[in-house]
């Protein structure tokens, strides 16, 4: 009897995180659909490579906006490797240019994907009973 009880609330809690992951994962989508509707694009240049204290690195990036104000910026990507020099495309809202984004599918699809991934496993350990019964 309690094992049976354990299991239904094991399912629940897994539909529950599911479901709650497939949402976080449309607001990411809907998030970047948007933006990218809105960004206007530059050509930008990686100017630096800044390392963290976690063996991470991440581009620092510089672009110039339409009226010849520049804009420099560390933009943490995914999985892309960038060099000194290399141009990039840069995405960014014409009305918050800090938060521009280099033009990359990680970068832009990553949370989105990951989320609904993880909700999809999770609704799917639920509605299969993979924890028996």
């Amino acid at each position: 009897m309690f094992g049976r009880l354990l299991m239904g609330l094991v399912r629940l809690l897994c539909a529950v995180t599911g479901i709650g992951s497939l949402l976080v994962g449309l607001g990411f989508l809907r998030e970047t659909y948007v933006f990218l509707r809105t960004a206007t694009r530059r050509v930008g240049e990686v100017i630096a490579i800044i390392e963290d204290d976690h063996d991470s690195s991440y581009p620092v990036v510089r672009f110039q906006l339409p009226d010849g104000e520049s804009v420099e910026l560390g933009i943490r990507v995914g999985s892309m490797t960038c060099r000194v020099g290399q141009r990039v495309e840069v995405l960014y809202d014409p009305q918050q240019p800090q938060s521009a984004r280099i033009r990359n599918f990680w970068e832009l699809w990553f949370p989105a994907i990951g989320f609904m991934g993880f909700g999809v496993l999770f609704l799917g350990m639920a509605g299969a009973g993979i924890f028996g019964g």
